[in-house]
C-alpha cells in the first residue's frame, strides 16, 4: 500500500469513528430504552475504527516506532496547548482499553454498564474526541465536535423536560 493510500485510510478510519461515536451518543443520550442494539453496534464500530486508526498511524505514520509516536504528541500538543508532553499517547492506550471493554461487553454480550460508570466513560470519550480534535485535526473538524456536543445538550435538557413533567 502506498503512503498516500495509507494516509487516507489512518485519517477516514478515524472520522468514521467519529460519525459512529456521534451516533453511539445520539442514541444513548436521546433514546429512552438506551443502549439498543443499534447503539451497541455503533460504539463497537467506532471503537474498532479508533483502533485501527492508532494502528495505521503507527504503521504509516510512526513505523512502528513508539519513540517517534512520543515525539510526535509532545509535538502536536505544543503547538496547540504550548506544553511540550507526549504522555497524552498512554492516555489515549487507557482510553481504548476502557473503550474497548465496554464496547465488547455492550456487544458481545448485552451488559448494560452501570449508569455512573457509562457516563463517566461517555465523559472521557467525549473528551478524548475533542482533545484530539483540537490537537490532531483539520479546523473543519470542530463541526462534528460541535454536533456531538449539541447531541449531548439536546439529551440532556429532553431528560430534565421529560423528568419534571412526571
Amino acid at each position: 500500500m502506498s503512503p498516500e493510500a495509507g494516509e487516507h485510510l489512518m485519517l477516514w478510519s478515524v472520522r468514521t469513528s467519529v460519525v459512529c461515536y456521534v451516533v453511539a451518543l445520539w442514541r444513548w443520550v436521546c433514546v429512552p430504552v438506551s443502549p439498543d442494539r443499534t447503539y451497541s453496534r455503533f460504539w463497537l464500530a467506532a471503537w474498532l475504527l479508533c483502533v485501527l486508526h492508532v494502528f495505521c498511524a503507527f504503521h504509516f505514520r510512526h513505523h512502528w516506532n513508539h519513540a517517534a509516536a512520543i515525539e510526535h504528541t509532545a509535538q502536536m500538543t505544543e503547538r496547540v496547548v504550548g506544553l511540550y508532553w507526549g504522555g497524552g499517547l498512554y492516555i489515549n492506550y487507557i482510553f481504548l482499553i476502557l473503550w474497548g471493554i465496554s464496547a465488547v461487553f455492550t456487544s458481545g454480550f448485552g451488559v448494560i454498564l452501570p449508569t455512573g460508570i457509562d457516563r463517566s466513560l461517555h465523559a472521557f470519550t467525549a473528551f478524548m474526541m475533542f482533545n484530539a480534535t483540537a490537537v490532531f485535526g483539520p479546523v473543519w473538524w470542530w463541526i462534528p465536535a460541535f454536533l456531538a456536543v449539541t447531541t449531548v445538550v439536546y439529551g440532556i435538557m429532553k431528560t430534565r423536560r421529560s423528568g419534571s413533567q412526571n
